[in-house]
This record gives C-alpha cells, sequence and structure tokens, in this order.
C-alpha cells in the first residue's frame, strides 16, 4: 500500500491517520512564544521560504522547493490552543502532479525535527 501511495497521493497531513509518524505536536508554551518557536525552526530549514504569517490566528504558510526539479510544495501550519499551549497542525503539499514521491511526509517530519530542536527535545 506505501508504493502506491507514493504514486496516487501529493500531500501529507497531521490530521489524517495515513502516517504514525506524522501526528499534531503539543507545545507547552503560551501561543505567541510557540508561534516564534516554530517560526524560528522554519527559518532554520535550507529551501524553506515563508510567505505569510498571522501570529493572531496562529498560523504560517511556508513553501519548500525541492532541490532538482524545483517544484514547490506549500506547507500550510495551524497552532491551536490547548488547556497546556498550543497544538500544531500542519499539512504539506504539491502544487503540481499527482503523486509526491513521499516528499511531503519528508517535508513534514524535517519541519518536526527542526521544531524539536528549537524546543529542545532532541
Amino acid at each position: 500500500m506505501g508504493l502506491i501511495r507514493w504514486f496516487t497521493r501529493n500531500w501529507a497531513d497531521t490530521t489524517e491517520t495515513t502516517h504514525h509518524d506524522i501526528r499534531p505536536i503539543d507545545i507547552e508554551l503560551p501561543l505567541p512564544e510557540a508561534f516564534e518557536k516554530v517560526r524560528a525552526a522554519i527559518g532554520k530549514l535550507r529551501l524553506w521560504r515563508i510567505e505569510a504569517c498571522d501570529p493572531t490566528a496562529g498560523t504560517i504558510h511556508a513553501t519548500r522547493r525541492t532541490r532538482v526539479w524545483r517544484f514547490v510544495d506549500d506547507i500550510h501550519l495551524r497552532l491551536e490552543p490547548t488547556p497546556t499551549g498550543v497544538r500544531l497542525q500542519a499539512r504539506s503539499k504539491s502544487r503540481i502532479g499527482v503523486g509526491d514521491l513521499g516528499q511531503n511526509r519528508r517535508n513534514l517530519l524535517e519541519l518536526f525535527r527542526s521544531l524539536h530542536q528549537e524546543l529542545g527535545k532532541v
């Protein structure tokens, strides 16, 4: 099933149960601090760019270009308040094509690694 998914899906999303390693991340910080940590994590990633952000709404739109063909993937992040801080929901989607060969999943995993380093949870 995994191989078929590589050729028939061009997105990855924390709200779906398709990938066991792509889940929302709970951050035990107030929204303004968590928002800045997420922005800082994105800022450290090669090939990533923040296109728009709204700290009040807790949303960030970033893009990532693939290395070889320079395809653009859109990454939408949403920080939702929880009783202990915020929950990060994320979606990465290719602008073109039917299958992404797993790139959008790798985009989110790359972001999550950078965020964990930013939060000191290596």
